[in-house]
């Protein structure tokens, strides 16, 4: 951009201020160059990492469901046989119309259901007898008693079961109280 020329400058003052310009313009131009080519690196690097990342989220999740379905595959293999054993049982029972041979075939079943769960770490929660503990139990009913301490659990509705530290259910229980003792409300109670 060119100034234009004052009554005061000559034309030979003006020649050499735009000379004066010209110079600074070039640095300026090859930095803003430098910058752009920079920043056209550093966009395209951003969008590289955001495409692989994306390929690893999916690729991560294409894993963990390959995973999930061997593990699924696996506990399903062990079942199969419980639920034939089930069916047999069933079928004894049905034949001979008596009761021990379908007994004898659901305890049998209990076992080898037991044996699965405790392969993958699953284990039943001790609740009857134990102290009312809100992270193993879930209080369904109080009942007043004198039998038991209170906040003791009495009976088990449902058990509960964990796979190592992790609670998947809890016990469904109830828990004892004590009950309450009558008021006298200021009366004398002595015989």
């Amino acid at each position: 951009m060119e100034r234009a020329m004052t009554d005061r400058e000559t034309p030979m003052e003006q020649e050499q201020t735009s000379e004066t310009h010209a110079p600074d313009a070039e640095p300026l131009q090859a930095r803003i160059a430098e910058l752009e080519q920079a920043y056209e690196e550093q966009k395209n690097l951003y969008l590289r990492t955001l495409a692989d990342f994306q390929n690893y989220r999916r690729r991560q999740h294409e894993e963990m469901e390959r995973q999930r379905g061997l593990l699924l595959e696996s506990l399903m293999t062990e079942l199969l046989p419980i639920l034939d054993n089930f069916e047999r049982a069933l079928q004894a029972a049905e034949a001979t119309r008596e009761l021990e041979p379908l007994i004898e075939g659901v305890r049998m079943t209990e076992r080898q259901i037991k044996a699965v769960l405790a392969r993958y770490d699953i284990h039943p929660i001790v609740a009857i007898g134990q102290p009312f503990d809100p992270n193993l139990h879930e209080a369904i009913q109080r009942v007043e008693t004198n039998d038991y301490e209170d906040g003791v659990v009495i009976d088990e509705v449902e058990r509960g079961y964990c796979m190592g530290e992790r609670i998947l259910r809890p016990s469904r229980v109830i828990v004892a109280k004590r009950p309450s003792e009558p008021t006298t409300q200021g009366l004398d109670v002595q015989a």
